[in-house]
């Protein structure tokens, strides 16, 4: 077998309508779950987000016949930015409270333990939720530019 044909064994019509059926059924995925839950919606962020979908390989064809997947992405980026500013807004004003306290216990032990608890873990969620948001605002802005960028007519 030559190269030529490995080319177009890959490049086949057959090939391309098997990676378009994919890419519907990837879009059907993605939209049942950026329809859930607030808690099932983050998960479904993390999955996007963890790279098991390579989704800089998507043409910009595909990117524009997969609006409903780019919308499914955008609800799910909305979802993160959004978590991500609840828990960074409850980190500044327990910084301010910690930094009040600070000044009055004279530098001492915090003595509400459970409330600076409270503060680690949303100091590890806000984290995680920026970590999060980076990731989908990455892959939202990549498929969102591909669907507006016109493919330039091929040599086929």
């Amino acid at each position: 077998m030559s190269d030529d044909e490995d080319v177009q064994i890959s490049d086949s019509e057959e090939a391309r309508a098997c990676i378009s059926r994919l890419l519907k059924a990837i879009e059907g995925w993605a939209v049942k779950e950026s329809n859930k839950n607030e808690l099932e919606v983050t998960a479904f962020a993390a999955a996007l987000a963890s790279g098991i979908i390579s989704f800089h390989d998507f043409t910009s064809r595909d990117c524009r016949n997969s609006q409903q997947l780019l919308g499914a992405i955008s609800k799910a980026k909305q979802h993160i930015d959004r978590q991500f500013k609840q828990f960074d807004g409850e980190i500044d004003k327990m910084h301010i409270k910690f930094a009040q306290e600070m000044e009055e216990l004279d530098l001492k032990i915090i003595r509400d333990r459970k409330e600076f608890k409270h503060y680690l873990v949303s100091l590890i969620y806000a984290e995680e939720y920026n970590k999060l948001r980076k990731k989908i605002s990455n892959i939202f802005e990549t498929l969102d530019a591909k669907a507006r960028y016109e493919d330039a007519p091929s040599s086929k």
